[in-house]
């Protein structure tokens, strides 16, 4: 099964990439170049965005590089110079995504106690999960897996084994500042990722999110997760 209008895409010639136009002064002169450095740098995840945006307002199947540019404000062709295709593309905007869900999650809490921190690193992480966007991202994550996945490449396993590596680093810096005893890293890692799956399962979709209800479990959970794996 191929992506809807990637084979298209791949044959139609990129367009030509727009100039910048800057007024300097009464005259409006136009200036004429390159980017600069800082606004090169932020290009990637500018169009990454506008594509994450294409996605949410319009589709998997209405999604094409056309849409994207004309989202980002950029010529196609700079987005070629980028990303050969969707499927680049769309591998790079789920590492994109993913990267900049698990920094916004670990800045929570830094800082706080043990169980604390986890705590709210609970709560947020079931709310990510039953947003728009939290859904947007497993709509993502399977399509990659049906259009791109084979033998040797599954995202979602990729993906839970970078969350599972990320919670035990996580915990072996907890626990040596916590003075916390737990014997296998590895696996404490996989309960505490696999009850906070599970609970976002049994939540049953983002219409059913109630932040009253579930801080009140991230507590309970945290709590009896920690009081568990004392040595």
């Amino acid at each position: 099964m191929t992506a809807p209008h990637d084979q298209a895409e791949r044959n139609s010639p990129p367009s030509t990439d727009g100039r910048a136009i800057e007024a300097q002064g009464p005259l409006c002169s136009v200036r004429r170049g390159r980017p600069s450095l800082e606004e090169a740098q932020r290009l990637p995840a500018r169009i990454l965005e506008a594509g994450w945006e294409v996605l949410r307002d319009q589709g998997f199947d209405a999604f094409t590089f056309d849409r994207v540019a004309r989202h980002a404000h950029i010529g196609k062709a700079t987005i070629y110079a980028r990303f050969p295709g969707k499927r680049e593309f769309l591998e790079a905007l789920l590492l994109h995504k993913v990267e900049e869900r698990r920094m916004s999650i670990m800045a929570i809490g830094h800082g706080r106690p043990l169980v604390e921190a986890f705590c709210l690193r609970a709560a947020a992480v079931i709310e990510i999960l039953l947003s728009p966007d939290g859904v947007m991202m497993e709509r993502l994550v399977d399509w990659c897996d049906q259009e791109f996945g084979d033998g040797e490449i599954n995202y979602r396993h990729a993906m839970f084994d970078d969350a599972l590596a990320n919670i035990e680093t996580e915990l072996r810096e907890a626990a040596q500042e916590a003075g916390a005893a737990i014997d296998d890293f590895p696996l404490a890692a996989r309960f505490w990722l696999e009850g906070i799956l599970g609970h976002a399962r049994l939540s049953g979709g983002a219409r059913c999110y109630d932040q009253t209800q579930t801080e009140a479990w991230a507590r309970r959970y945290s709590e009896f997760f920690f009081a568990g794996i004392k040595g």
